[in-house]
């Protein structure tokens, strides 16, 4: 079950890096890239599950914590979908740039509360 862990954990990490590495990398005309959806969602499949891991395991769980991670991780997907939308309508205008901004920031407040959030 460590195993498992430790994969879904290193693909959660992963998933993070991709969000805020793809806004970081079209910081001069930030918008939302299909990479920064595509990790969103692996974010929070890969958060749900290690939340279903260590339930299943003898760690216990801060459930208020995990609610609230949840709730940034559902923000962090709306948002990136909706960029990824509003990027395909029309191309190459930043017409995803406050979007973009809402992504990295919810994602950044998720990686505080992970953290911080003892």
């Amino acid at each position: 079950m460590e195993i498992l862990r430790l994969i879904l954990l290193f693909l959660h990490l992963l998933g993070m890096a991709l969000i805020i590495g793809g806004y970081f990398a079209n910081v001069k005309s930030p918008r939302v890239i299909p990479g920064m959806l595509h990790a969103s969602f692996l974010q929070l499949v890969t958060g749900l599950a290690l939340v279903g891991v260590v339930e299943m395991g003898p760690g216990e769980v801060d459930h208020a914590k995990i609610a609230v991670k949840t709730v940034l991780a559902i923000a962090v997907t709306v948002l990136a979908l909706l960029g990824n939308r509003r990027e395909k309508a029309s191309p190459g205008e930043g017409a995803s740039a406050g979007l973009a901004h809402g992504t990295v920031a919810a994602a950044v407040l998720a990686v505080a509360v992970a953290v911080f959030w003892v």
